[in-house]
């Protein structure tokens, strides 16, 4: 006869409530985990979150192809980066190091599913397709959080239409940027931490240290919001009393993927680039400069007013959700204190961007749209805790933002093309060669005169053009042909400055930009003028120009005595036009398909 030992009872680790408003416990007070405190969330189909990511996605592919290929909304940025993802499939040698080591490198990443088939990238027809699949991403990440929050399917609805079809979030989810992502990631962190304040589970806490370290690497200036957020969470938690083993579990769990992910990104600088800290010094951590109006010397009084009126362009929704923010947090909803904190650390991030680096430029819409993102999830936070009062406050703030945004993009100074894509939405018409708010010009027809004719000159023989890729990538994509290209992705940076520093016989051409930091520009002044010997402009056209490099550099022949009959002759020389930047025997023309300026 078999004895059966008696089960004995389990103690129950003591739990303290995390977020959500609730009377501190002494630690050692045993408790079942917390129900939820207010309506519980509503269950969301995998079919209707299917729904709202495949119907963003499309109807976002299809307002970008329109701008974009139709109109010619381009921005520079889009088209670069998807360059750099287009090199690492189709560069010869194909490179993963194209990528680059000073912008953040998750924003070309996420582009390289989308570059993969060629004439998708070289048309632009990918730059669309990608930055809606990571609108549509952020927009159903949101939608699930309005779920996780209890919000019904109408508010559900509605909600989805007011942010998915705001002029500046449908701007970075139509025209090929990258910023995308890291909404994506910012909306899938809000997500894990909503969550894991609602249904008290460690595990939740996992999801958001793993994109906090995506977030990192989309945008360096997350660093700082993460060391805010373990801050915020380890003040929580030691105000909750609860225990030292799990206050030590979730700090590790939130920051350890964030200093992994920081470990492996210094080491590849180090190896690859002999430069591992070289990103830190990067002056765009928070959204860049506006590309039209360089830099901009601090003033108290206008700094002040440009940050206010960017506050309410771009973060309406975390301006009218700061009000609320406060009064709960009056009432111990320390969820509503940590959005409070973190949509505060946003604006003050911004704001110190600009200030340490004494540019008012660096005030961008671009810069504070984070910071909209997370009033967008404060608003939802008051809409599930304030109940039907919060849920109407919360779609008045989100319908207030669309007209504030579109205002911020057609009056705002310092952007990007901004302007120029709301007024093709409202034009419907081509805006190639205007100009968007603060004189920056509109369209590629200079890229792709250039990339036409260079296709024309060099055929497909390999690396018969020089080109500084960091300034000429949208030349090269709109060829569809990399491998006639000799640049800095090829075989590293030290190989092309020394074929820079001696072109002659190992390359044809040169492409040159007006662009500050154009190598190519630097190492040569005046050559798109026609000023240095041995090298010839046979084609310019906006701010490139297509420049013939002599086999033998002139300046270093040595010069033999006049021949009988007046006639010089010289080793490497066939009478002036050698010195004049002969091409070896190469026919050049000095106009292009479709005209030249």
């Amino acid at each position: 006869m078999s004895t059966q030992a008696p089960e004995l009872p389990v103690p129950q680790r003591p739990v303290a409530p995390i977020l959500d408003a609730a009377a501190p416990r002494p630690v050692g007070q045993g408790s079942r985990r917390r129900p939820d405190d207010v309506p519980a969330p509503v269950h969301v189909g995998g079919v209707e979150t299917a729904l709202v990511f495949l119907l963003s996605w499309l109807v976002f592919a299809a307002i970008g192809y329109r701008v974009v290929i139709t109109q010619h909304v381009v921005p520079g940025d889009a088209l670069d980066l998807m360059s750099r993802a287009f090199y690492v499939w189709h560069n010869d040698p194909a490179k993963l190091a194209a990528i680059g080591f000073t912008d953040p490198p998750l924003q070309t990443i996420g582009l390289l599913p989308f570059a993969i088939v060629k004439p998708l990238a070289s048309s632009l027809v990918a730059l669309p397709v990608a930055s809606g699949f990571w609108g549509a991403a952020a927009l159903t990440m949101l939608h699930r959080t309005m779920a996780r929050c209890g919000l019904g399917l109408p508010i559900r609805v509605v909600g989805v239409l007011l942010i998915g079809l705001n002029p500046l979030w449908l701007f970075y989810a139509t025209t090929g940027m990258p910023d995308m992502i890291y909404v994506w990631a910012l909306a899938a962190t809000a997500y894990f931490l909503m969550t894991w304040a609602i249904e008290d589970q460690a595990r939740f806490i996992a999801g958001v240290g793993l994109f906090l370290a995506l977030l990192a690497m989309s945008r360096f200036g997350f660093l700082a919001m993460a060391i805010v957020l373990a801050a915020v969470l380890a003040w929580v938690l030691a105000a909750r009393n609860a225990d030292e083993d799990e206050q030590r579990g979730l700090l590790t769990t939130l920051l350890s993927p964030v200093g992994a992910i920081l470990v492996v990104w210094v080491m590849a600088c180090w190896i690859i680039a002999s430069n591992p800290f070289g990103w830190l010094l990067d002056a765009r951590p928070f959204g860049g400069t506006s590309r039209s109006n360089g830099a901009q010397h601090v003033e108290l009084a206008p700094f002040l007013e440009h940050l206010g009126v960017l506050t309410a362009g771009v973060a309406i929704t975390a301006a009218l959700g700061l009000l609320g923010l406060v009064a709960r947090a009056k009432n111990r909803d320390n969820v509503a204190a940590g959005i409070l904190v973190l949509a505060l650390t946003g604006i003050a991030l911004v704001a110190g961007n600009a200030l340490v680096h004494d540019d008012m430029s660096l005030l961008t819409l671009r810069a504070m749209l984070p910071v909209g993102v997370i009033g967008t999830v404060a608003v939802i936070w008051l809409a599930r805790v304030d109940g039907a009062t919060g849920r109407i406050m919360g779609l008045i703030a989100l319908a207030i933002a669309f007209p504030a945004a579109a205002l911020a993009m057609d009056r705002y100074p310092y952007q990007n093309l901004e302007q120029a894509f709301l007024r093709a939405l409202v034009q419907q018409t081509d805006q190639e060669g205007t100009s968007s708010r603060g004189g920056y010009p509109v369209g590629i027809r200079a890229e792709q005169r250039m990339a036409a004719f260079v296709k024309v000159m060099a055929g497909r023989r390999p690396d018969a053009v020089l080109a500084d890729n960091s300034t000429t990538g949208g030349v090269i994509l709109l060829t569809g042909r990399p491998e006639v290209f000799l640049d800095r992705v090829d075989h590293g940076d030290a190989a092309f400055l020394r074929t820079l520093q001696n072109p002659w016989g190992a390359v044809q051409y040169l492409l040159v930009t007006r662009r500050q930091e154009d190598s190519v520009a630097t190492t040569y002044p005046g050559v798109a003028q026609g000023r240095r010997p041995g090298l010839r402009p046979v084609f310019s056209y906006g701010g490139y120009t297509l420049v013939s490099v002599a086999r033998t550099d002139p300046t270093k022949t040595r010069r033999t005595p006049a021949a009988p009959g007046g006639a010089a002759a010289g080793p490497g020389t066939t009478g002036g036009a050698a010195a004049a930047g002969s091409t070896g025997g190469t026919t050049t023309s000095t106009t292009a398909p479709g005209g030249s300026r």
